[in-house]
């Protein structure tokens, strides 16, 4: 055994919250939100080289010792939501709203490096002390929008404008020794952008739906050696995982069959290009962006209701992410990434049929 690893972490949280509504006239409400929140995460963890201490230390061969290291985190704090909205009429509504938001924070599971991990010469995995742990990531919110029906309620039109200020924002990164993809925080990042959908009745029977999205979102602060050996990523730079751009288009054509309720529907869901890393840092990939296209044909009586369905219908291939990176297949330090360096991929067409039953009581 040349290398092996142990770790085990608990997370604990608690929060109370609650939120109330009130009526300022009758065209006006506000609502207020608060959450007290706590969690607690602790992490034990070890690494050994069975192989190597054989070899160089004379340990017996079947040995496997384990010494733990331990490290904890924890955070609270209180997050609030304010939203006003006011009604111009029966058919039109704006708001705006104001709120934070976190995500928990935890342990990455990868091994604590051994405290003589300066002497130690040949290649191991593991983790640095600030690598073991990623603490919660916040939010602060803003969102103007407004929401109308048209032409009788037949048409309806919504727009919203928002604005994510993001603080500790949990990225990817890796570890130091090994080069493991871990989560670690950055300072700060930003996502602003602008959020459309429509939807219109064109007959009794036919209903068309389209959303449209933008978002920018990109750090706010330099993250100085995110990648290990002196690799980062700096203000400005777009973040992973994002799309700049989203699309949707369906359309609902409702009828009648053997006096039961039949819902056919067509979607296609599109999207722009989205980066592997921050900035496309570390030997990052610009993933080309895709659409799918979907079907589904709904059969519905009184308490039951049978779907035909097919998903990604035209069985469109594209990467979705990647695993690894160019940089660690051109540095030469990691021969075996060059088997394991691939994409994960769209999901391929999926034909099937779901059945729900409802029952009385």
């Amino acid at each position: 055994i040349e290398y092996a690893s142990n770790s085990a972490s608990e997370t604990t949280e608690s929060a109370l919250f609650g939120e109330i509504s009130y009526a300022l006239a009758d065209d006006l409400d506000v609502t207020l939100g608060l959450r007290k929140y706590n969690y607690e995460v602790e992490t034990s963890s070890a690494v050994d080289l069975p192989l190597y201490n054989t070899v160089f230390k004379g340990r017996d061969p079947d040995s496997l010792i384990f010494t733990p290291k331990s490290a904890s985190s924890d955070k609270g704090g209180t997050l609030f939501k304010f939203n006003v909205s006011y009604r111009y009429s029966n058919t039109l509504m704006t708001y705006v709203t104001v709120s934070e938001g976190f995500r928990i924070g935890g342990a990455n599971r990868v091994a604590a490096c051994p405290d003589n991990i300066d002497e130690i010469e040949n290649q191991i995995i593991c983790a640095l002390p600030n690598e073991q742990i990623y603490i919660a990531d916040t939010t602060t919110n803003y969102e103007l929008g407004i929401k109308s029906t048209w032409l009788q309620s037949r048409f309806h039109f919504n727009v919203a404008l928002f604005n994510v200020d993001w603080e500790d924002a949990q990225v990817s990164g890796i570890t130091e020794n090994g080069a493991v993809g871990i989560l670690t925080n950055a300072e700060g990042a930003n996502s602003r952008g602008i959020e459309i959908s429509s939807r219109a009745m064109l007959s009794d029977y036919l209903t068309a739906y389209t959303t449209y999205a933008y978002a920018k979102a990109e750090l706010t602060a330099d993250a100085p050696n995110i990648y290990g050996g002196g690799v980062g990523a700096y203000d400005g730079e777009r973040l992973p995982g994002t799309a700049e751009h989203q699309f949707s288009l369906g359309l609902n054509y409702q009828t009648e069959l053997w006096d039961k309720v039949l819902d056919l529907n067509y979607g296609l869901t599109a999207q722009s290009d989205v980066y592997s890393t921050i900035g496309l840092n570390y030997g990052g990939e610009t993933l080309p962006g895709y659409g799918t296209n979907n079907i589904n044909a709904k059969l519905s009586g009184e308490n039951w209701n049978a779907t035909f369905y097919v998903t990604n219908l035209f069985d469109k291939y594209s990467f979705i992410s990647s695993n690894q990176s160019y940089d660690d297949i051109e540095s030469g330090n990691r021969g075996d990434i060059q088997r394991s360096y691939s994409h994960f991929i769209l999901k391929p067409r999926t034909v099937g049929i779901k059945f729900s039953y409802q029952f009385g009581m």
